[in-house]
C-alpha cells in the first residue's frame, strides 16, 4: 500500500453535537430498537462508516464499491441479477499461454508501474464492489497464488484459488469446468491478462441478463480492431436488439472485439462439459456459440472505458510507452487528519478520542472506508448512515415574512411536541388559545454535497463525572456500546444572498443525523423469532428538531405507520374464529359454563406451555419490572372478570342486557380517553356509538325471541346482574389496554400461559361459591378433566387448537397494528357471526330482522374504526433521549451562531449517559 497515493480530504467540524440514546428513543416510540433504525433509514440516507481513535491520529479511507443490500431483499429482485449486480468472479490464471513469448515470468506478474499485473486486476474489482474472487491457476501456480497472498489486497476480497496442478494440459476455456461446483448464481468471468476500469466491472455487474445465457463485453472502436493477435475473439452484433449474432476468432466479417470479460450464469458449464467430450481443446466463445441459439447472448460495450490487454509483448510495450495504466481509475488514499486548533475550547484531558464519520456521497457508486478496517477493534469501527433532519422554528406571527406555505399554523392536530413546560412563551400562547407559528426548513445539506466527506467529532472524557453504570465502557473511556447512540450533528452552512457586489455570506444551521446499523447490533433472529413475528407497520421515521423563540431545542419524531395486509387478515381471522366457539360450546351439552371455562383453560395451557419454553430458550426471561407486574396482573385478572361475569351475569339478568353491558367495552375506552384528554376521531367515535347501537338491535331480537309461553323460565332483568356485566365491561376494557402494552414486553405465549393460569385458579373459588359440583375425573359432564373424554375431545380440540390458538392469540398479536378500541369494536360482531353459525350447526334459530339491520350497523360502525386507524402519523417527544456529548469543539471552527442553542434543561439524573 505504500505506493499508493495520498491525499488529504477535507474534515468538517460540527457546531454541536448530541447524542442520542436509541435505547431510550426505542421505549418513547414504542418500538423494536432494529425497527427504529430500519425506520429511519430513508431513501435518501447515505452510507456511513466510523472510526474511533486517540486524539492526533489520522485515518487513511479508500473509496470502494457499495456493498450489496441483505440476501433477502437480493433474492427477492425478478432478476437473476439483482440490482446490486454480481459480487464474485471466476479469475481466469490456468493456460498454456500464460507467459510472453521469449519470457519464463507469468504474465499477470508483469510489473506495469509499482503493481503487477494481477494487482492491479483486483485492485480494481475491488473497488468496484466485487467481494469474492476465485482464481484458477496451473502453471507457475505456486508464485502467483504466494504473492497474491503477500499482497495488500488479499484481505480485502473473499480469495481463493483452484489449483489444478502445473502439468495441466486444458486450454483457457476447458479449464472453466474445474469451477462448476463453485458457484450457483451469475458470476463474471475475468482473463488474467486483461485490465478492466472498476466503471466497466461495474456497468458489467449490474447488467440484466434477462434469460440470456451470457453478455460479453465488446469493444467497437475502429483503432482497437487494427493489428490484433491471433487470439482475438471477433463479434458481429445486431443491435437492433442488442444480442449477438455470431462470436468466434476466425470471423471474417464482424463488429467489435470480445474484449474478455464475461457475465454468466451456471448454464455455461453444461456447453463446456457438452464440448469436452467431442475435443481436447476448445475456446470459450464455441460454448457461447452452442448456447446462444437456445437463450440468446448479449453484449455490452465499453463506450470508451479503459480496459488493457497484456496477450503480446507488443501490447505491453505500449502500454509501458504511453503509461496506459494512468488511464484506469485512481483508487487513493484519502487521509483524515484532526482540523488544527487555533484556540483550543478547554484543556485537553488524558484518554480524549476522536471519531471521524466518513459520509458517501449520494450519488456515487463508491462509498469511503477505512483502510484494514477489519484490522482494528471492533469497538472502534461501526457501520451505518446518514440522514437530513428537518428543522421547525417557533416564529412571532407577527414577523413571520416567508412565501406562502414556508410557515404553519400549529394548532392541536398539527405534528408538533405537546405543552412543554422549558418553553414559556410556548406554553402562554397555548394556554391563551392563540396558535404557534412555525417555520419548517427542509434539510438540503445531503443533497448539496456532492462529494463524500469526513466529519471529525473530537471527544473529551469528562472528569468527575457518575455515568450510568449500565453503560460499559472500554480502557479509554469511550462506551463500547457507543454504536447503540445515534449523534445528531449540527453543520454550519454558509448560504449566499442576493447577487454582485451586494452579495451577503450568512450561516445557517444544517442538522444531519448519524445512525449506527451493524449486523453485530442489530442480529438477524433466529428462526422461531422470524416465524412469530409480524412484519413491522413502520413505514417511515423522520428526526426533527424544535427550536423555540427562548433558544430551548427540542427534537421529535414522526412515525408513519401503514397496517399491512396481513393485519386485516389476522384480524378477520380472529374474528371468525372467535365467533365460531359459541356454536363449538352448545355442542357440550348438560355442562356448566364456568366447567366449559375450565376446560378450555386447562387444554389450552397444554398448547401454550411448549410454545413459551420455546420462546424463552430463543429469547430468554422477559424483564420482570414492578411495571411488567403490575401489569401482567392487571391484565390476568381483567381477563378473568371479563369472561366469568358475562357467565354469571346471563343467569342474573336478562340476555339483552347481559349482552349490552358486557359489550360496551369500546364505549368505556371512547368515554375514558375523552375524560383523560386524549384525542378521539371522529371515525373512532362515531363508528364505536353506531356499532354499540347495532348491538343493542340485536339483543332486542334475542328478547323478542325469548318471549315464549314459557316465560317463567326467562331470566329477568336484575341491577345486579346489570351491574355485572358491566364490571364485566370494565375488565374487558382494561384486558385489551394492558395486553397491547404486554406484549412488546414479552412473548404472547408466555403472556398466556401466565393468564390461563390465574384464571384456572379462579375457577375454584367460582365453583364453591356458586355450588358447581365438580370432580378430579375424566366425566364428560362435572369432571375436572372431563374435556379428554372421547366425546368431548373433538369439540375441546377445535375450541383450543382454532378458536383459543387463532382467534383469541390473534386478537393480541393484531394489536401490534391497531389500537384496543378497534378489536374492541371488531368483538363486537362475535355475537352476529356467532348466531349465524349456531344455525349453519343447528343449535340456534335463524335470527330475526333486528339482528340483520343491527348486524349491519354494527359492521358499518367497525369498518369506520377501522378505516381510522388503517395509517396514521404520530408524533413523539423525543427530547428525553437526547443530551449533549463531552466534545471538545474548536473555537476557531465553531459557528458563532451556534452558539445561542442551549443545553436541554433537564434535570441531570443518573442515567445520563456521557461519550
Amino acid at each position: 500500500m505504500e505506493g499508493r497515493e495520498r491525499l488529504q480530504i477535507d474534515t468538517e467540524v460540527p457546531s454541536n453535537v448530541y447524542a442520542l440514546d436509541l435505547h431510550k428513543l426505542s421505549q418513547l416510540a414504542h418500538i423494536p430498537e432494529a425497527e427504529l433504525v430500519r425506520g429511519m433509514q430513508s431513501e435518501d440516507a447515505v452510507d456511513m462508516q466510523g472510526v474511533v481513535v486517540n486524539r492526533g491520529q489520522e485515518v487513511p479511507f479508500e473509496a470502494v464499491g457499495k456493498t450489496p443490500e441483505d440476501d433477502e431483499e437480493a433474492a427477492a429482485s425478478p432478476s437473476p441479477v439483482a440490482a446490486d449486480g454480481v459480487k464474485q468472479v471466476l479469475l481466469t490464471a490456468a493456460s498454456s499461454t500464460m507467459c510472453l513469448d521469449g519470457s519464463d515470468t507469468p504474465k499477470c506478474l508483469i510489473m506495469l508501474g509499482e503493481y503487477t499485473l494481477i494487482e492491479h486486476i483486483l485492485a480494481q474489482l475491488f473497488v468496484a464492489g466485487m467481494e469474492r474472487v476465485v482464481i484458477i491457476i496451473s502453471y507457475f501456480g505456486h508464485e502467483i497464488m504466494e504473492h497474491v497472498k503477500e499482497s495488500f489486497l488479499y484481505s480485502k476480497l473473499q480469495i481463493e484459488f483452484l489449483n489444478l496442478g502445473e502439468e495441466t494440459p486444458y486450454g483457457h476455456a476447458r479449464t472453466l469446468l474445474s469451477a462448476r461446483e463453485m458457484f450457483s448464481k451469475p458470476f463474471l468471468i475475468h482473463t488474467a491478462d486483461h485490465i478492466f476500469d472498476r466503471a466497466i466491472i461495474s456497468r458489467m455487474a449490474h447488467f440484466e441478463l434477462e434469460g440470456c445465457v451470457a453478455c460479453v463485453l465488446v469493444d467497437a472502436e475502429k483503432d482497437k480492431l487494427k493489428g490484433l493477435p491471433s487470439t482475438a475473439g471477433k463479434v458481429l452484433l445486431d443491435s437492433t436488439n442488442g444480442t449477438i449474432r455470431k462470436i468466434g476468432r476466425g470471423l471474417k466479417q464482424f463488429d467489435a472485439i470480445d474484449a474478455g470479460l464475461f457475465l454468466t450464469t451456471g448454464r455455461l458449464f453444461a456447453a463446456l462439459e457438452m464440448l469436452a467430450y467431442e475435443k481436447p481443446k476448445f475456446s470459450l466463445a464455441e460454448a457461447l456459440n452452442v448456447l446462444r441459439p437456445s437463450y440468446g447472448l448479449k453484449y455490452l460495450e465499453t463506450d470508451g472505458d479503459a480496459w488493457l490487454s497484456v496477450e503480446t509483448q507488443a501490447q505491453l510495450d505500449a502500454i509501458v510507452a504511453n503509461d496506459s495504466i494512468a488511464s484506469l481509475s485512481p483508487w487513493p488514499v484519502f487521509v483524515a487528519k484532526e482540523p488544527a486548533e487555533k484556540v483550543p475550547a478547554q484543556p485537553l484531558t488524558p484518554g480524549g478520542k476522536n471519531v471521524f464519520l466518513a459520509v458517501s456521497a449520494a450519488d456515487d457508486d463508491s462509498m469511503l472506508r477505512a483502510v484494514d478496517a477489519h484490522v482494528r477493534q471492533s469497538a472502534d469501527v461501526f457501520e451505518g448512515f446518514v440522514v437530513g433532519v428537518n428543522q421547525l422554528q417557533e416564529v412571532d406571527d407577527g414577523n413571520v415574512v416567508a412565501p406562502a406555505g414556508a410557515s404553519v399554523q400549529a394548532r392541536e392536530t398539527t405534528p408538533l411536541l405537546g405543552l412543554s413546560g422549558r418553553s414559556p412563551s410556548r406554553r402562554d400562547r397555548e394556554a391563551s388559545g392563540a396558535p404557534l407559528a412555525i417555520r419548517r426548513k427542509r434539510s438540503s445539506f445531503l443533497e448539496q454535497t456532492e462529494d463524500s466527506f469526513v466529519l471529525s467529532i473530537p471527544f473529551e472524557q469528562p472528569p468527575n463525572i457518575t455515568v450510568d453504570i449500565s453503560t460499559t465502557h472500554d480502557e479509554h473511556g469511550v462506551p463500547s456500546v457507543m454504536e447503540r447512540n445515534a449523534y445528531l450533528i449540527e453543520l454550519p452552512q454558509a448560504t449566499t444572498t442576493g447577487g454582485g457586489t451586494s452579495a451577503i455570506q450568512e450561516a445557517s444551521q444544517q442538522f444531519v443525523l448519524a445512525v449506527p446499523d451493524s449486523e453485530t447490533l442489530y442480529k438477524r433472529p433466529g428462526l422461531l423469532r422470524r416465524l412469530s413475528s409480524l412484519p413491522t407497520d413502520v413505514k417511515d421515521i423522520t428526526v426533527e428538531t424544535v427550536e423555540l423563540r427562548n433558544g430551548t431545542m427540542e427534537l421529535q419524531l414522526l412515525v408513519k405507520r401503514q397496517v399491512p395486509f396481513i393485519g386485516y387478515l389476522l384480524l378477520l381471522a380472529a374474528l371468525f374464529t372467535i365467533s365460531s366457539m359459541g356454536a363449538a360450546l352448545d355442542l357440550q351439552r348438560n355442562v356448566d359454563p364456568f366447567m366449559k371455562l375450565f376446560w378450555r383453560t386447562t387444554a389450552s395451557l397444554i398448547v401454550f406451555i411448549p410454545l413459551a419454553g420455546a420462546a424463552l430458550y430463543d429469547q430468554g426471561l422477559p424483564q420482570f419490572s414492578t411495571r411488567n407486574m403490575i401489569l401482567f396482573l392487571t391484565c390476568s385478572l381483567s381477563y378473568a372478570v371479563f369472561l366469568m361475569t358475562f357467565l354469571w351475569s346471563l343467569s342474573h339478568t336478562s340476555i339483552d342486557h347481559a349482552y349490552i353491558f358486557n359489550n360496551c367495552h369500546s364505549l368505556l375506552m371512547v368515554v375514558g380517553r375523552l375524560l383523560m384528554g386524549r384525542y378521539v376521531s371522529q371515525f373512532e367515535g362515531l363508528g364505536t356509538a353506531i356499532g354499540v347501537i347495532g348491538g343493542a338491535l340485536t339483543t332486542l331480537d334475542h328478547q323478542q325471541s325469548s318471549t315464549t309461553p314459557l316465560d317463567g323460565e326467562v331470566v329477568q332483568v336484575s341491577l345486579a346482574g346489570d351491574l355485572v356485566a358491566l364490571v364485566g365491561a370494565v375488565g374487558g376494557a382494561l384486558y385489551l389496554i394492558t395486553a397491547k402494552k404486554l406484549r412488546t414486553e414479552m412473548d404472547i405465549s408466555i403472556l398466556f400461559v401466565g393468564m390461563f393460569t390465574l384464571l384456572a385458579l379462579l375457577i375454584f373459588p367460582v365453583f364453591s361459591l356458586l355450588e358447581i359440583p365438580f370432580e378430579a375425573s375424566r366425566d364428560p359432564d362435572m369432571g375436572l378433566f372431563g374435556w379428554l373424554d372421547p366425546s368431548r375431545a373433538a369439540s375441546e380440540a377445535y375450541i383450543v387448537l382454532v378458536c383459543t390458538l387463532v382467534g383469541t392469540l390473534g386478537y393480541i398479536a393484531v394489536m401490534k397494528y391497531f389500537a384496543p378500541i378497534v378489536v374492541s369494536v371488531v368483538m363486537l360482531v362475535e355475537p352476529v357471526l356467532a348466531a349465524f353459525m349456531g344455525v349453519a350447526v343447528g343449535v340456534d334459530v335463524f335470527p330475526g330482522l333486528l339482528t340483520i339491520i343491527g348486524s349491519l350497523l354494527i359492521i358499518a360502525g367497525t369498518a369506520l374504526v377501522i378505516v381510522s386507524n388503517s395509517s396514521k402519523t404520530q408524533t413523539i417527544d423525543a427530547t428525553q433521549a437526547m443530551s449533549f456529548t463531552s466534545t471538545a469543539m474548536p473555537r476557531g471552527l465553531s459557528s458563532a451562531t451556534a452558539a445561542g442553542l442551549k443545553l436541554p434543561q433537564t434535570t441531570p439524573s443518573a442515567n445520563l449517559r456521557y461519550v
